[in-house]
């Protein structure tokens, strides 16, 4: 994996590295609301309605990215670092481990799954 800007999040208590080129944005997590009938629910983000999937449990950001060219929120996450990650093995060399990269299709059919 190439390293690069991005960001350490903490998912159900393990590091994982988001490239900086799929984040939109970081904040506090808003209220978020429930959808009948779907996993996921829905936030309002900087003048827009967008999906939100709850990924983690205890973390209290919410990460605006781009899931298959689609705009999504991951909640449940906590920002642990941000910056320029070196490459090491399959993920980035974050404080003297290797942390494995996000994969956020995964996190989503997880998320979907779990809810249904």
């Amino acid at each position: 994996m190439p390293g690069g800007a991005g960001l350490v999040l903490s998912v159900r208590g393990e590091p994982r590295f988001l490239p900086a080129l799929l984040v939109h944005s970081v904040q506090a997590c808003p209220r978020l609301s429930a959808v009948p009938g779907s996993p996921l629910g829905m936030a309002w983000v900087a003048g827009k309605v967008i999906p939100v999937a709850r990924i983690g449990d205890t973390g209290s950001h919410l990460v605006v990215c781009l899931a298959a060219g689609e705009v999504v929120g991951l909640a449940g996450v906590e920002v642990e670092k941000t910056g320029f990650f070196e490459p090491s093995g399959d993920g980035v060399s974050c404080d003297g481990r290797t942390v494995k990269p996000l994969d956020v299709a995964r996190e989503l059919e997880r998320a979907a799954s779990e809810d249904a």
